[in-house]
């Protein structure tokens, strides 16, 4: 059992318009997400939105994940990770955490996390993507560091948590430039689109 939390609140001003409804590839962001997640092993899922609720719900079938409402999404990310996991981590050993502004993580890509995770050393708690050297989303944690996000302060990033003890970090190495790169303007979003088509061909 894993849970897979979408963080979807954001408004998307530079992107233009909600992220969560960003179009690609005949599909929302949101719609990506929690296919990925899904397809890569995620049982349970959660995903927050915040002043766009409505228009989301509308647009995107959400029969199958727990939705709740970040009414106080202007104070950033952290909030919503952080009401996410005010009702728990799911049943299982681990959760994933998966920013909306990353839409082009394939499902391989988690299923990649888990299986670290899977095969972790005792003292390896998180689990991250790591394209080039460089860490991405989604990203895996141990369900015991959920204290730890709860207790960020409001304006702490949740990375602080990814950051206080490296060797209790694994990184996986993969080739998705997309885990990397978030969308968030008008030629981020053309981007992703062109990768999507070329994806296809």
């Amino acid at each position: 059992m894993t849970l897979g939390i979408v963080l979807a609140a954001g408004r998307g001003r530079r992107a233009g318009g909600p992220k969560a409804l960003l179009e690609l590839g005949g599909t929302t962001a949101l719609q990506l997400c929690l296919r990925a997640l899904a397809g890569g092993g995620a049982d349970e899922l959660r995903v927050v939105l915040g002043p766009d609720a409505e228009a989301v719900r509308a647009a995107v079938p959400l029969a199958g994940a727990e939705v709740l409402v970040n009414e106080h999404a202007e104070r950033g990310q952290t909030s919503s990770l952080q009401l996410a996991l005010s009702r728990g981590t799911g049943r299982g050993e681990c959760f994933l955490l998966h920013p909306v502004d990353h839409p082009l993580a394939r499902a391989e890509d988690v299923a990649a996390l888990l299986a670290a995770f899977a095969g972790r050393r005792p003292h390896e708690r998180l689990v991250l993507p790591a394209v080039g050297g460089r860490r991405g989303h989604p990203a895996l944690f141990a369900r015991e560091l959920a204290p730890e996000f709860l207790a960020l302060g409001a304006d702490e990033p949740a990375h602080a948590v990814a950051r206080r003890d490296p060797a209790r970090v694994l990184l996986v190495p993969r080739e998705n430039p997309w885990l990397v790169r978030d969308i968030d303007t008008p030629e981020d979003l053309r981007a992703a689109r062109e990768a999507l088509a070329e994806a296809d061909q």
